[in-house]
Formats: structure tokens, sequence, C-alpha cells
């Protein structure tokens, strides 16, 4: 076996030339000048061997790094796992990866090569892809291979600490905003998770702008329209012509995201892609909402009223119109929006988990829906809308 891969929620290039160094003190450490290059080579006499690994990570090259943490989550995602709780737990720690390292070597990776891997995965709260079947902890237990199989019940999630706890400063606003949030949840007889960090104050934020968000809302109803009919079991023609109508009418050519683009044109889309997209009528009552078209989020346990939701768009008739007559929320409502989603999240997934229902009757589609496009508003790592995540 010659394939691994160290996959890390750290993303400090130097801190791994630092460990490798101390992991190969008898070596020969060649580092790159931007650090995304390292070989370790051992010359002898009549012999020398040498290790290179590629250092890919979410600030080096983050659309490449993206689409390849995207592309292993829905790898992982869709198999059929032994123990569901592992694999949503093993989702989770994908969704916060920074860095991948990919070891280039002609040697087979075992014996105290493999062991070597491991100790620098164990120091970099990585896990690890041996060969081509395998993903395994720093301990070199499976924790996943191709089919679904796993050797150990429950995994850590590690994250880097500027997620967990962000490189902020704890402000009067964002302290206040999470009191307010923990004293709803307690109100309402949901427990809440203390040790979840605030999040950023009023003035480490820009939310969207009103005709970024307007046009979001019209992508996400339209594409939400296509799963819906598609649910309906109408005729993909039938289909194409109402959606292909509806997007001339708003001028909303340009408005889809890649994904959303290649769902609207696919003829004999997924089941999951039907499901998927049609949960899209959740965050677009949220853009709603924030475009002042609905007067209030209501309390999470149920899926919105859809003829009503949509109605608010038809009556506008034309994107010009809906931009027009829309009157944005202020940042503080948004945020707070935000912050109490982010804590109902929590306890979705932590219940998720624990293969629990969600207490006080909550919907976690519903939730997560909602959590993610309240990022979106608030521009969470500033991600787009194909790559935004719902971190709890």
């Amino acid at each position: 076996m010659k394939n691994c891969a160290i996959y890390s929620p750290q993303m400090d290039l130097g801190q791994v030339a630092g460990l490798v160094r101390e992991l190969y003190p008898k070596h020969t450490v060649e580092v790159n000048e931007g650090g995304t290059r390292i070989a370790i080579v051992n010359r002898k006499w009549f012999r020398s061997s040498r290790h290179v690994l590629n250092l890919m990570t979410s600030q080096t090259q983050p659309d490449e790094f993206m689409q390849m943490k995207n592309g292993m989550g829905n790898f992982f995602a869709g198999l059929p796992a032994e123990n569901r709780q592992l694999q949503e737990k093993l989702l989770i720690q994908i969704s916060v990866l920074n860095m991948v390292i990919g070891v280039e070597t002609e040697q087979d990776i075992t014996g105290p090569f493999r062991e070597e891997l491991l100790e620098l995965a164990r120091r970099l709260d990585g896990i690890v892809f041996m060969g081509t079947r395998e993903l395994l902890d720093s301990r070199g237990r499976l924790i996943m291979d191709l089919d679904g199989r796993s050797e150990v019940d429950d995994i850590t999630v590690s994250a880097h600490t500027s997620l967990l706890h962000g490189d902020l400063v704890v402000t009067e606003s964002a302290r206040r905003r999470k009191e307010q949030s923990e004293s709803i949840l307690a109100e309402q007889g949901i427990r809440c998770n203390p040790h979840l960090p605030v999040r950023a104050g009023d003035d480490e934020v820009s939310v969207r702008s009103v005709e970024e968000t307007a046009r979001r809302a019209i992508a996400l109803c339209i594409t939400a329209l296509k799963g819906d009919c598609h649910g309906a079991g109408e005729s993909p023609k039938d289909t194409r012509s109402l959606v292909n109508r509806v997007i001339r009418q708003y001028g909303a050519e340009e408005f889809f995201t890649p994904k959303e683009k290649d769902f609207l044109e696919d003829e004999d889309p997924e089941h999951g892609d039907i499901a998927a997209f049609s949960w899209g009528y959740e965050a677009y009552t949220v853009l709603l909402w924030a475009l002042g078209y609905v007067d209030l989020l209501e309390y999470p346990d149920r899926v919105c009223d859809v003829p009503e939701v949509v109605s608010q768009l038809q009556e506008r008739e034309t994107c010009k119109r809906f931009v027009k007559e829309a009157r944005m929320r202020s940042k503080s409502e948004i945020l707070d929006a935000a912050d109490l989603i982010y804590r109902y999240n929590w306890v979705c997934v932590d219940c998720r988990l624990k293969g629990e229902q969600a207490p006080g009757g909550l919907d976690a589609g519903v939730v997560y829906e909602r959590h993610r496009a309240l990022n979106w508003l608030i521009r969470y790592r500033e991600q787009e809308w194909d790559e935004v995540t719902t971190d709890t």
C-alpha cells in the first residue's frame, strides 16, 4: 500500500513543517517557499528514501479545497454505514476540515513509516485515509471503510479554534445576544450548551444587500418549485415549461448557483435531490422575513405554509418590484435570529447523534434550513450558497 492522505482541521503550514522536523530529527527536511510541499530525505551510502508531503488548505486553495471537502462529505454520506450515529459525527468532522496532506512515496506505508504518519495525524487532530478503502483515526483504528464498516463506536470531533471560538473580540452585543438566546431556550424548556461560543457582534458583520437577498430568495423559490413538481409526479415536460416561464418572468437566469443550475437542467433528478431542493422553501421563508415580507419567524416546529409564502413573490410579479417593496430588517434583528437558530441547531444535532427526538417538537429539517439561510445572510465565513455550512 502506497497511498495515504491525512485530513486535519488545522491550517497552519508552519506547524506541519515543525512537526515533521520533530518526527524526523535525523533526516533532511526540505520545505518549499510556500510551505505546501515538504520532502523528507534519508540519505545513506547505498540507498536513500524520499517521502513528499503535498499540502492543501482552505486558505491556500479555497475553491479546490472546498470542492474536495464537499466531495468527501457527499461520498461518506452515501455509504451504507453500520453505525449511523458515527457516520453523522464523521460528516461533522469532514465539514470542519481545513487541510489535506497527500503522501507521495515509493515505499509501502507499513511498519515505522505508518506509525510516524499516524503520529503526525494525532498531533494535527487528524484522520487518515490509508490506501483507497479505509478511513482511520490517529490510532490506526477503522472509522469507516467503503462498505460502511467500522471498528470504533464513536469519534471526537475536532475543529480549529477559529471555528470553535472565533478570532473575535467578545463584544457586548454578542454577549447580550448569547444570553438572550439561552434565556429563550430556557423558557421553552430546551437544553442549551453553555459552552457554545458567542457569535459575531454587530460591528463585525456585514449582512447581504436587499437586492442580493431578493435574488437568492427568487432562486430558492424556483428551485423548490421544481422539486415540488417532481415530487408531486408532474411530467418533466410540464415542469420544465412552468419553471422556465417563472424564470423568464423574474429575469432570474443568472440568479442560480452551479448546483441549482444542474438541478434545473436535470430532466430526471434523483429522489434525494428532489427532496433537498424542495426544502428550499424553508430557507426562502427566512429570506422573505429578512426582506420584511413575513412578519415573524415562527417557532421552528413545522414546515412553512408554502402557498402563503409563494404568494408573496407572485404578488410582486417582477424582480424589480420584489426588490423595491422590500424593507430589509435591521442587522441586529438578523443577528438575533442567527444566534438563536445556531443554538436550536446544536440541540437538534446533539439529539440526532444520541438517537433522541429533538425537544420541544423542534423540526430538525426546518431548523437546519433556517440555520443555513441565516448563515448566508450574515456572511458566515464568507461562504456562498452552495458552500454554506451550519457548524455547531
